[in-house]
């Protein structure tokens, strides 16, 4: 068998996503993972969110990255069979009197992304009032990695192995081949097998080598699980950059995040514990038990957009990454761009392009 068209490393949302992309366009590919028990794609809360941040803005280019997104998801639901993405309501509860007069301040301009709350939540703490965001979704994002890496294995499209490949192999025409493509990209020469061939780094952070260039500014965050009987709710809500989401467990939420630029591990601290219990208990007003706390470090680079494009001193070799806290909405959008660049059908936005920031 031919050594495929590209090989991508790393299945989280960039990765698995590239792939969908690729395939779609009728590209082969090998999409490998060291599939380490936690990444932050694994543990994303996958919201799709209109409206963010302390100056309540709307999302960036949220009229073209939501319905882009709901659509990819939706397809690949229907090659896997499986359900991951659900249009969910996100309640945004004020923090204070001013944020309240904020929004009232800018409220003619979201239109259908902010409505009035029809009914307080019985167990909810919002003293200051809030707004829904009917429009919002949640991408389960670990089952739909789960579904997509199982429909790529199934199709012998996946292997499980270690980040870095062996470079020995671009010396034996394997899968790795380097050879570079120039400005034909997917019609480059062909490797010793009789196939063209990239690779793709979609690792998330750290990055691997030729990329370690690339300029990030990695955030660790930690989220719980926890159990709340009785709670009842399966909107979103969101208080000051908190949030706390249902899960498809009866009871079960998940809460988060903290963000800390300091201790750049994967590993849960006591101290973000305390911060999300506290938070927790501002948010709802009943008593919970945390089952689970998982922390992760964010992939944010410069600019805190995604980035994508080849590597500038060498043009067989592509990057995907940067998805930052917003993968869930902007993933499939740049893995659609990506891919068409990589075929030789689009270009590359500048605002994206990862030469920009190396």
């Amino acid at each position: 068998m031919p050594p495929p068209e590209f090989t991508i490393i790393g299945a989280g949302l960039a990765g698995t996503s590239l792939a969908w992309a690729l395939v779609r366009r009728g590209r082969t590919v090998r999409l490998i993972d060291r599939e380490p028990p936690v990444t932050s794609s694994r543990i994303a809360a996958g919201l799709l969110t209109p409206i963010t941040g302390k100056k309540l803005s709307v999302s960036w280019r949220w009229g073209e990255l939501r319905p882009a997104a709901e659509r990819f998801y939706r397809s690949v639901e229907a090659e896997t069979g499986a359900t991951f993405f659900r249009p969910r309501p996100i309640l945004r509860l004020f923090t204070s009197e001013s944020e309240r007069r904020q929004f009232e301040g800018k409220r003619a301009t979201f239109g259908e992304l902010a409505t009035a709350i029809d009914q307080p939540p019985e167990h909810v703490a919002m003293p200051f009032g809030g707004f829904a965001m009917p429009t919002a979704a949640q991408l389960d994002v670990r089952g739909y990695l789960d579904a997509s890496r199982e429909w790529f294995r199934q199709r012998g499209d996946y292997i499980s192995g270690p980040a870095e490949p062996d470079r020995r192999a671009a010396t034996e025409g394997g899968p790795y081949n380097r050879d570079p493509v120039g400005a034909a990209l997917c019609g480059g020469p062909p490797t010793a097998a009789g196939g063209r061939h990239l690779t793709l780094h979609c690792t998330g952070y750290p990055p691997l080598p030729p990329f370690d260039a690339v300029r990030f500014r990695p955030a660790k965050g930690e989220i719980l699980a926890v159990r709340v009987p009785g709670l009842n709710e399966s909107r979103v809500l969101n208080r000051g950059g908190f949030w706390v989401a249902p899960t498809t467990t009866p009871d079960v939420y998940r809460a988060g995040a903290t963000y800390s630029w300091d201790e750049l591990t994967c590993e849960p601290t006591a101290a973000g514990r305390a911060e999300l219990e506290a938070s927790l208990r501002e948010v709802i007003r009943l008593p919970f038990e945390v089952i689970g706390h998982d922390a992760a470090v964010r992939p944010i680079v410069e600019g805190q957009h995604p980035r994508i494009g080849l590597h500038p001193q060498d043009s067989s070799v592509g990057f995907f990454n940067g998805l930052s806290s917003k993968g869930s909405l902007t993933a499939p959008f740049f893995a659609e761009q990506f891919a068409a660049f990589l075929c030789g059908a689009g270009e590359i936005e500048p605002e994206v392009d990862v030469q920009s920031i190396m």
